[in-house]
């Protein structure tokens, strides 16, 4: 038998099977959570389905994320994971900032249940003692560093009206989102979500017309989703 001592003094050290088990199954139960609740919402997605399609007990299910509370800022965590690598790879193949958040709203559309637990955690965890409240602090904050940049590049670059500040579009664009995501799930037979956006974006843009979904720009980027 081998000697551990004889082992070469840069291989990684194995890793512990249960631990790899274990994260395993805390993102098959983060996926099937996200399409839980993005279908049914926060109050009508269920533990006990979540726990039952993943093939574990709650008390299981309860054990890697400790709450409901606990599994819903993971999976609102992921979601934000999720599209900030769409943002990334979309950004690598050429789509500007603005497409980007036009295909990031159309796909928002598509899930008012995660929309939905966005605009109630975030609404909650403006109480400093919130579970949620680091974790959408810190998110508000990167998104305001990343707009910044990209907003600065599209005005430096003649994209955008040359009297946009990018210090503060940013800010102003989440706020015109989580707005119009609210209105729209209070009312959405008079809410068009994405086209709202749209027009808004439209704005900065000088008036020029929004791009429709999987048409190419006069940039030529490319609608991203």
């Amino acid at each position: 038998m081998a000697d551990p001592a004889d082992a070469p003094p840069d291989a990684p050290p194995r890793r512990d099977r249960r631990l790899v088990r274990g994260e395993i199954r805390r993102d098959k139960i983060l996926a099937i959570a996200v399409e839980v609740f993005g279908t049914q919402g926060f109050r009508g997605g269920s533990l006990r389905e979540i726990a039952q399609r993943v093939g574990i007990s709650e008390a299981g299910l309860l054990h890697h994320f400790g709450s409901k509370a606990g599994l819903l800022a993971a999976v609102l965590a992921e979601r934000d994971r999720i599209d900030a690598e769409r943002r990334v790879e979309a950004e690598a193949a050429g789509t500007s900032l603005v497409d980007g958040m036009r295909a990031l709203v159309r796909r928002n559309a598509a899930t008012p249940g995660l929309v939905g637990l966005h605009v109630i955690v975030s609404a909650e965890a403006t109480e400093p003692g919130h579970p949620a409240h680091e974790l959408y602090r810190e998110r508000y904050r990167g998104l305001r560093a990343q707009d910044r940049e990209g907003f600065r590049a599209l005005v430096e670059k003649g994209l955008l009206r040359q009297d946009i500040d990018p210090d503060k579009i940013g800010l102003i664009c989440s706020a015109v989102m989580d707005g119009l995501q609210l209105q729209w799930l209070l009312d959405p037979e008079n809410v068009d979500l994405p086209d709202l956006f749209d027009h808004f974006l439209s704005l900065l843009e000088g008036g020029a017309a929004p791009v429709a979904a999987g048409d190419t720009d006069a940039r030529g980027a490319t609608d991203p989703s």
